[in-house]
């Protein structure tokens, strides 16, 4: 615990559990307590009684003295120090404890006896534990007594102790070597100061050498049982505290922070914590043993699942931490590795330390073995697929038979009896598998099987081709029933196998899936989904991986010397460049799908490569030269156990054809490939973008959530022109979180999302990629203070596009007018010349609405170019009729200030006025998400809590009228565009309507005061014909101005603006 300058009136802090609590003399002080780290500002909160923290981190605490040894003497001795002795901390390391503070005292004087006092006392908070004085003592050539005085702060009576020092201990750097000294200290009603001297009586002659004292840790333990464990990280002033506890969450400080955590109070700031600058590298990881080194030599706290799990040195070179056995279970834990006081988090991984270390293939071998899933790469995949089935409400048949299957794929290929399964007749199949075979029947039952656990929501027919086997695959229907075997007498190989298994498909789609995989749940609906997503799509394929889990190949790449690549291989799949769509050259013919209707246009498989091997690389050209698109779909998973059928070795057998055709492929399609990289190899992470015109990074704080707020619906809608444009867009979310879903759709949409643990912070992602981007898409002013200077030095050729989302500044001059608060004010004035700043640092500027254009304009002198910032809205069927609505309806996210300040004016001053009666009630459902506790507490016969939905129809249609009646607020209100495209009638205020383009009466209502709100919910609740008129009005308005062809031409305005052409059309 240390003694610092705290601001006046706050008399201790402690971080401890995440948090930061102050201990104030005065409760009025903690409304104007802040904590602060970077940009971040945390207000303190008055802690509630029932909180035992301080209890908690006051029971096992360490008071130590932490000054650097300076000493005074005694009032009564008038001699000058430098003449008496000198001190130092650790200074002599042979004389030091390791890992600790050594106060070393050399005696200059020894003819006469001086008493030394450290200048810096210790202060002891009150505590109603019992506390002890802990030190080590030792000293050479002297005698000498240690004296402590505890004086109350209270001005209460003082305790004198004194302890001998014992000759026998000469110090060193192990404790060992130190007499333990253990002082009890008496209770103390308050706060006390504790003062520590050391007596030097005289000189013990030896050698001829000065005297010394050492004192090793002096430290004051609270004790709570058996515990000496320290909590917290404490700082204290010398005043005495009387006031109430105060807490606050705890900043999360990032391993590369440069920003201390400072106590502001009012405007003064006292930094308390600098970050460490510390860089801790995970070298191997062997499981149950992993190998890390960090920059700075320390005490680290390893950190399981938010929970400590263990202290551990860490140095500059490498040292191999053995994992706690608790911890060995083959399950996936978040390690975290913080410093030793939970403040800074300096490294986080996902560990899965073995449940055992045997081989799978070994367990697999033993045949009786239990075999725990943890253990396989396709473990939570086949986990996944049992989920897909449970939700799927299958019969009792179906789980048997589903538990039989996953035997199977436990087991492997060596276990496999070939029992007999069943896969269910389909009149009119989505899709047509079709698996060509020869001999090795048990490889193919494996695939079956994997089909059979594999949930998908498309449905399909299996289609098996036995190339001439002359094992149990010639008789594989009496095996297994509801699939179509086609048996060839004569082998016609892959490519002749392929083309007759497709002549007699029968859906829709058709797919090409080796019999030598194991298909993940949802892989097919996947492909069918990437065949549709995207505009003439003709080809898609599956991510394939190894059955140790690395990536076996992610979309093939053509060189420009028509030699493949496939990209990716043995790599991690899970990494953000393997996780996106996108158009790639090739599609491994181990698993791809396109339509029967292209392939007969195409001609199938080409009878030039026969038998086997680049067939489905010039399928691949084919498709394209036929004017479709190829597309690498990575949310398709197959496992494929390459070389299970062909063999690896390209001399001898089947492979050797992947030489023989090599020459045949290059010379037929030369032209297509000419334009591609010409040196093979060389930067395949931009080579294998095919069809793009350049790329494009946005920045945001976190990665958009369109079903949570209308900010992200526009977000995800400027992706997609730009992608329509013909660009490649990156997204760097500020947080580096990957959230779930919806970082997943992105990826499904083609845009490569970047998040840790891959990439561990924006700057480091700058660095290392930045120069490839031809443009940046900022948002939001203060994700652009991050990000602009940086990407001006890694891309000084780049243009940054900063949208403004809305001009924050305009909104918080709008919320300061409406509260009146001073402070509200001065916060909008520093906002103002904050986002200005960063406005004049952009190439071309994006705004919603003309309101914010002009006010940009006019704080720019127009020197800035603003752009109208597109928005798209799609246009839904016709909902219920007048008749068939009721109520009204408000939809807002609650973590959008004014949101909740327009819901609370409107139940206060409209929601009272407006006319119920018993027959029909006008009822507000009030939508969103986030809805705090005190929304929600207003439930009552005519108001609906409702919270958020899933689907915003439910907020739209069943209600006769859409209420916004923001106060504040900036930009665009998406919820408004969204209820006028549903074709609800809207009553807003003019906040609300900014920047639409709306007219009053005609594709909705305006209203200002309470009696004007009043009048035009009754009027258009009441009036069909109005009503219909203001809805048909208002949709033929969004279907024409807010179309996505209109959003594309402007979002080519704005490119076009900084002298970005995109030769690509939007299709």
């Amino acid at each position: 615990m240390a003694s610092t300058a705290l601001p006046n009136g706050v008399d201790h802090i402690c971080f401890f559990e995440k948090k930061a609590y102050v201990l104030v003399n005065n409760s009025t002080l903690i409304s104007r307590l802040s904590l602060v780290h970077g940009a971040i500002v945390l207000p303190f909160e008055i802690l509630d009684a029932e909180n035992d923290a301080p209890q908690r981190f006051m029971a096992n605490h360490k008071v130590t003295l932490l000054g650097e040894g300076q000493i005074k003497l005694s009032a009564d001795d008038r001699r000058h120090i430098r003449t008496v002795c000198d001190s130092t901390v650790n200074g002599l390391s042979d004389w030091a404890v390791e890992n600790g503070k050594t106060v070393q005292i050399r005696i200059l004087d020894r003819t006469e006896p001086c008493e030394i006092v450290l200048e810096n006392p210790m202060f002891l908070p009150q505590n109603d534990l019992p506390q002890n004085f802990q030190v080590g003592l030792a000293l050479h050539r002297a005698d000498a007594e240690l004296h402590l005085t505890l004086r109350p702060m209270d001005g209460g009576k003082e305790h004198v102790f004194t302890e001998v020092f014992d000759r026998q201990f000469a110090g060193g750097r192990g404790v060992q070597s130190y007499q333990p000294i253990n002082i009890p200290l008496p209770k103390i009603n308050g706060h006390a100061e504790l003062t520590i001297s050391v007596k030097f009586l005289n000189f013990v002659p030896e050698e001829d050498n000065h005297p010394y004292l050492f004192l090793a840790n002096p430290t004051v333990v609270s004790q709570s049982g058996n515990s000496d464990q320290e909590r917290g990280l404490h700082f204290v002033s010398n005043n005495v505290p009387s006031g109430p506890w105060a807490v606050a969450p705890m900043p999360v400080v990032a391993a590369d922070s440069e920003h201390p955590v400072a106590l502001v109070l009012d405007k003064k700031s006292v930094p308390l914590i600098q970050p460490i600058q510390s860089k801790i590298t995970l070298h191997e990881d062997r499981g149950h043993t992993i190998l890390l080194s960090a920059t700075k030599p320390a005490s680290y706290r390893f950190v399981i699942d938010g929970q400590v799990e263990m202290e551990c040195y860490l140095a500059v070179e490498p040292t191999w931490v053995r994992l706690p056995a608790n911890l060995l279970t083959g399950h996936t834990y978040m390690l975290s590795i913080e410093d030793k006081h939970g403040i800074q988090t300096l490294f986080q991984t996902y560990i899965a330390p073995p449940r055992l270390l045997t081989p799978p293939n070994t367990l697999q071998e033993l045949r009786d073995a239990t075999l725990p899933g943890q253990l396989f790469a396709q473990g939570a995949h086949r986990f996944d697929a049992l989920k897909a089935l449970a939700a799927s409400n299958p019969s009792a048949k179906e789980l048997a038979q589903a538990s039989y299957a996953l035997s199977v794929l436990e087991g492997g290929f060596g276990n496999v009896k070939l029992e007999p399964i069943h896969f269910p007749k389909v009149a009119k199949p989505d899709v047509s598998i079709v698996i060509p075979a020869h001999n090795k029947v048990e490889i193919t039952y494996y695939a079956l099987c994997s089909l059979l656990l594999a949930h998908n929501d498309v449905s399909f027919e299996v289609i098996v081709v036995d190339d001439a086997s002359t094992d149990e695959t010639g008789e594989l229907e009496k095996i297994v029933s509801g699939i179509k075997v086609i048996h060839n007498e004569v082998a016609k190989r892959f490519i002749g196998a392929c083309n007759a298994g497709v002549a007699a498909a029968r859906g829709k789609y058709v797919v090409l899936l080796n019999n030598d995989i194991e298909a993940t749940a949802g892989w097919l609906d996947a492909l069918v989904d990437g065949m549709t997503r995207f505009n003439n799509v003709g080809m898609v394929g599956s991510k394939l991986l190894y059955p140790n889990g690395k990536l076996q190949d992610a979309g093939g790449i053509i060189w420009g010397t028509g030699d493949p690549w496939n990209y990716g291989n043995n790599q991690n799949p899970w990494d953000p460049r393997f996780s996106y769509a996108r158009q790639a050259d090739y599609l491994c013919g181990a698993a791809l799908m396109t339509t029967k209707e292209i392939w007969d246009e195409v001609g199938g498989l080409s009878q030039y490569l026969a038998p086997m091997y680049f067939e489905d690389t010039d399928l691949a050209f084919k498709v394209r030269d036929a004017g479709y698109k190829t597309y690498f779909i990575p949310s398709s998973v197959v496992y494929h156990f390459e070389g299970m059928t062909s063999g690896t070795d390209v001399s001898k057998g089947f492979k050797k054809h992947q030489e023989e055709n090599r020459p045949k492929f290059k010379r037929k399609w030369a032209r297509a490939y000419a334009s591609h990289g010409a040196i093979v190899g060389k930067n395949p992470d931009q080579e294998k973008d095919r069809g793009i015109a350049g790329r494009v990074l946005f920045i945001d704080y976190t990665t958009p959530r369109a079903d949570q707020d209308a900010g992200s619906y526009a977000a995800i809608q400027e992706i997609k022109l730009v992608q329509a444009l013909g660009y490649k867009v990156s997204f760097l979310p500020q947080n580096l979180a990957h959230m779930g879903k919806y970082t997943a759709e992105l990826e499904k949409n083609g845009v490569e999302v970047i998040y840790a643990p891959f990439v561990l912070s924006v700057e480091e992602f700058l660095e290392t990629r930045g120069a490839e981007f031809d443009a940046f898409y900022v948002t939001r002013y203060y994700v652009m203070q991050q990000v602009q200077a940086l990407i001006r030095r890694v891309a000084p050729h780049a243009k940054i596009i900063y949208n403004n989302a809305d001009l924050h500044f305009l909104r918080e001059l709008r919320r300061a007018l409406v509260s009146g608060d001073p402070a509200e004010m001065e916060n909008f004035q520093q906002i103002r010349n904050d986002e200005l700043q960063m406005i004049h640092k952009a190439d071309v500027v994006l705004s919603y609405n003309e309101v914010e254009h002009a006010v940009i304009r006019s704080h720019t002198d127009g020197q800035v170019p603003v752009m109208k910032c597109p928005w798209v809205v799609d246009i839904p069927e016709q909902g219920p009729a007048f008749a068939d609505r009721a109520g009204l309806s408000f939809l807002g996210s609650f973590m959008h200030h004014p949101n909740l300040e327009g819901l609370n004016w409107f139940l206060a001053q409209v929601m009272p006025m407006i006319k119920q009666t018993p027959k029909n009630p006008i009822k507000l459902s009030i939508y969103g998400s986030k809805m705090p506790d005190e929304v929600k507490k207003l439930e009552s016969d005519i108001i609906d809590p409702a919270g958020f939905v899933e689907e915003l129809e439910d907020a739209y249609h069943q209600h006769r009228i859409f209420v916004a009646p923001l106060l504040s607020g900036a930009g665009i209100k998406g919820k408004v565009i969204g209820a006028l495209a549903h074709g609800v009638p809207c009553v807003l205020t003019p906040t609300a309507a900014e920047g639409i383009g709306l007219r009053h009466m005609h594709d909705c209502i305006i209203a200002e005061t309470p009696a004007e709100w009043k009048a035009a919910i009754e009027t258009l609740y009441n009036d069909k014909a109005l009503w219909q008129k203001i809805s048909d009005n208002a949709r033929a308005y969004m279907s024409d101005s807010f179309s996505t062809e209109k959003g594309i031409e402007r979002m080519r305005a704005t490119f076009e603006a900084v002298d970005l052409f995109s030769p690509l059309d939007a299709n």
